[in-house]
């Protein structure tokens, strides 16, 4: 009998320890909300809680099956078969457009002859510019620098005129067609220190 009253004895005592342990704790976990403001308990909440992760947009393309593709394909082609039918009809229903317009033949014309254009050294020149080089009252003295001229290579010759009531000859080389040829002569001569003639640019009259 007493041994029965002492287990009795120990497990009410181990009911009121496991009680006192259960109280302990749940005194633990609820004294910091117990003693803490409002405040303070918002804030540690919001300590624990993390914030919410943004979240990122993604395109996403269509998916296009192959059912749909062939759907297409023959949706494509059933619009053909019936533009080539208009087509058709179209065409038979006016079988004179589908001809083209006869080509006209091209009219032939005769041109006439063009004469090809005269070569300046099969003849004399007919307009241009000469050099004159120098004027003299000798005709000695003006043939001799004709001569002199025509050994250095240049086409030389004189001419008599009248000036102020007296002869003169003027020695001249050229003629030239263009007048930039002969100026580029006048500044040979120029250059030419055989010569030295400070010339003048002339217009040819033969």
């Amino acid at each position: 009998m007493r041994k029965r009253g002492e287990s009795k004895v120990d497990k009410r005592t181990r009911q009121r320890i496991v009680g006192v342990v259960l109280l302990l704790v749940l005194a633990a976990v609820l004294a910091p909300f117990v003693f803490r403001s409002p405040e303070q308990i918002r804030n540690a909440l919001d300590m624990q809680i993390p914030d919410q992760p943004e979240m990122t947009a993604v395109n996403v393309d269509p998916v296009v099956t192959t059912e749909m593709e062939e759907a297409a394909a023959e949706r494509i082609e059933s619009e053909r078969e019936a533009v080539r039918a208009a087509a058709q009809e179209h065409l038979q229903a006016n079988p004179d457009s589908a001809e083209p317009p006869p080509a006209k033949e091209p009219v032939v014309t005769e041109d006439a002859p063009v004469p090809p254009p005269a070569d300046p050294d099969d003849g004399p020149v007919l307009a241009g510019f000469v050099v004159q080089v120098g004027s003299y009252s000798s005709v000695d003295n003006a043939e001799a620098v004709v001569e002199k001229l025509k050994a250095a290579g240049y086409r030389a010759y004189s001419e008599t005129d009248s000036h102020q009531g007296k002869v003169v000859h003027r020695v001249m080389v050229g003629p030239e067609i263009h007048k930039k040829d002969a100026e580029r002569t006048r500044q040979q001569l120029a250059d030419d220190s055989r010569f030295g003639f400070k010339g003048l640019v002339r217009i040819y009259a033969p």
